[in-house]
């Protein structure tokens, strides 16, 4: 791991020094995003967030050649009995998160099922993605979420029938839903600080199939280490009105932030809509 952080290490000073990649989008994120801080204080949370994407990007050339038991080591989970009480009751799990800490640790999930600590088995497990634009790097994400061979890699735009398909089978589904959402969205939340428009699809596909709804949180505990704690939404979306997952999840997403702001993607263009806007279209 020494080497590993030698070279983030150097992908910091050409990433924030040398390349300034996406400078203006984070700083602006900041901004609105902690209205109270000095322009030392965000200039210094800025670099922050880029030393944790240096060590992101060194993290995933590790993950490739690491071993599941490797992995798990640097990886301590709470609150699975959350996941264990569901699987015993032959239900599905919509596990949430955000870009926050090492999201491609959601594999990890998969290192804790072969232990059964999670109750979900490996072929139980399917993390759903989005394709990136970029083929190159569309194929290198995709080979680091096949690596430990889950029970399906699933692209978001399959995810719907792949989960009616499974309805009555349980299965333990993980997804990112922080990204800006596709125009059409009608779900707007206050999110540090800000009118934000959230994305219809992960509570529609829970409603779909009346699965469990619970949150992926992470936290930095270390350099390369992380705590993955799991967080109850909803036992059955139908206690909720429409909406209310996603006011839920944008609540845990944004507590998870303020409690690490550096370890969030604020180089993601985030807030590229306006939601009064959209609203109104």
């Amino acid at each position: 791991m020494r080497i590993v952080y030698f070279f983030s290490d150097i992908f910091f000073f050409f990433v924030y020094h040398v390349f300034g990649y996406r400078k203006s989008t984070v700083y602006i994120n900041l901004a609105r995003s902690f209205p109270d801080l000095k322009y030392k204080e965000l200039n210094k949370l800025a670099k922050k967030f880029y030393h944790h994407l240096a060590d992101i990007m060194a993290e995933m050339l590790w993950y490739m050649a690491a071993t599941p038991a490797r992995i798990a080591k640097r990886v301590d989970m709470e609150q699975i009995e959350i996941l264990k009480e569901h699987y015993a009751q032959n239900r599905s799990v919509l596990l949430l998160s955000g870009h926050v800490g090492n999201w491609e640790y959601f594999l990890v999930a998969s290192v804790y099922a072969d232990r059964g600590l999670a109750g979900y088995p490996k072929d139980k497990l399917a993390v759903v993605y989005k394709a990136l634009e970029n083929k190159v790097m569309d194929k290198f994400f995709y080979r680091i979420r096949q690596k430990h061979r889950l029970g399906g890699v699933v692209e978001s735009n399959r995810i719907a029938r792949f989960m009616a398909q499974h309805r009555r089978e349980p299965w333990l589904y993980a997804m990112i839903a922080d990204q800006s959402p596709l125009p059409g969205s009608r779900y707007c939340v206050d999110f540090l600080h800000q009118k934000t428009l959230m994305m219809n699809g992960p509570e529609q596909l829970a409603r779909s199939i009346q699965c469990a709804v619970a949150y992926f949180k992470m936290n930095k505990v270390g350099r390369g280490r992380y705590l993955i704690t799991v967080q109850p939404i909803c036992n059955h979306p139908s206690e909720l009105p429409q909406g209310g997952i996603t006011a839920e999840y944008a609540k845990l997403l944004e507590a998870n932030i303020y409690e690490q702001p550096e370890i969030w993607l604020w180089s993601h263009k985030r807030w590229k809509r306006d939601p009064e806007k959209e609203m109104r279209k």
